[in-house]
């Protein structure tokens, strides 16, 4: 399998070792493309409203040493409406302390080097994430494809749900909820993503 299933700490490496190795391009064997990716959620407003935000600032990488990060610039959250966005950041995610949200998942570098074009691998793995000061880990089911001898492709195999208290946001939901005048925000989100490395 490309990417490795264990929820050892042993096997994750430390937050702190991923970031530093997303932040430093000369360490990276493959570079996310952020215009070929896409990260959207989906939210649920006065009991019957659902609709897609997403967010445009994505980069990230693959490192020789096989820690695969994800890092979002919470600021280019977008709703489809300006006032909206502005409420998120400044209420909800409040970038200004905390400007981005990090992922990152423990990656088998020569296994995904040895994949063949067009062959994928999907399964249930362990996903350090850091937002809004948490950092905590969750399970996703993901989808890994090889598109191109220089080109990998990362997505999930299903929706994940992450819930607001889970990273500290319950408060901010709640009170965007009164800044808006609505009747309820669900505090929970869906999220999918599509994420393209290259070589």
């Amino acid at each position: 399998m490309v990417f490795r299933k264990a929820l050892s700490r042993k096997v994750l490496p430390p937050i702190a070792a991923v970031f530093a190795v997303a932040g430093n391009a000369a360490q990276a064997d493959w570079q996310l493309d952020g215009s070929a990716s896409s990260f959207f959620y989906v939210t649920n407003k006065a009991a019957a409203v659902s609709e897609v935000n997403s967010f445009s600032g994505l980069s990230g990488s693959i490192s020789d040493a096989g820690a695969a990060t994800l890092s979002i610039d919470l600021a280019t959250v977008d709703t489809a409406i300006d006032i909206r966005n502005q409420r998120m950041r400044d209420i909800v995610f409040q970038v200004a302390q905390f400007p981005k949200a990090e992922v990152s998942v423990t990656v088998d570098v020569e296994a995904m080097k040895a994949m063949k074009a067009g062959i994928g691998s999907t399964g249930s793995y362990p996903v350090s994430v850091s937002l809004h000061g948490v950092k905590a880990e969750m399970t996703a089911d993901l989808q890994v494809i090889k598109l191109d001898a220089t080109t990998l492709q990362v997505q999930l195999a299903r929706p994940l749900i992450v819930a607001a208290d889970k990273f500290g946001l319950a408060a901010g939901v709640e009170e965007l909820r009164t800044v808006a005048n609505l009747p309820s925000i669900t505090p929970n989100v869906v999220v999918d993503f599509t994420l393209v490395y290259r070589e």
